[in-house]
């Protein structure tokens, strides 16, 4: 699926005004080449080994680069302890009044396709408090459409 870098992915949550894409890519369709620092992709790694989604999607997305393989299905990078799946999560990534939204193959394109992520979505990237936490949730609701996370009832 490609949605350009920086826009509105159209039709993923009843209110998907406060999303904003990243790493979607496809061939036939232009992306930015460029370096990433390791402290990016290693935190980059460490968000996607087992990230928050208020939503899921079933089965893997291969890589449409990689035309005989459809990439690897697992993504390993020094300090990081757990290997990450990639092409079947995404991440959700607060940032000032909105989130990034990036498929686990971003991980995939930055090391063997080249891709460079915006530099602000890569800033967030490195802001981003440790997945799962208070503070991640938090900045969820914060930044996120209303109702991303669901209110949990009182019993």
């Amino acid at each position: 699926m490609h949605i350009p870098d920086l826009t509105a992915p159209k039709g993923w949550l009843e209110d998907s005004s406060k999303l904003i894409a990243v790493g979607w890519l496809e061939p036939g369709h232009d992306y930015q080449f460029g370096e990433v620092s390791l402290e990016v992709v290693r935190k980059l790694a460490e968000l996607l080994v087992e990230p928050w989604q208020p939503a899921v999607a079933l089965g893997r997305h291969p890589c449409g680069f990689c035309r005989f393989t459809g990439g690897p299905s697992v993504f390993k990078c020094g300090s990081v302890g757990s290997a990450v799946q990639i092409g079947v999560s995404n991440l959700w990534l607060p940032a000032d009044g909105f989130l990034y939204v990036a498929p686990s193959l971003i991980l995939h394109y930055m090391d063997a396709h080249g891709y460079s992520p915006p530099l602000e979505f890569q800033t967030a990237v490195i802001a981003c408090p440790p997945m799962r936490s208070m503070a991640y949730l938090k900045a969820i609701i914060k930044n996120g459409p209303q109702g991303i996370v669901p209110k949990r009832s009182s019993d």
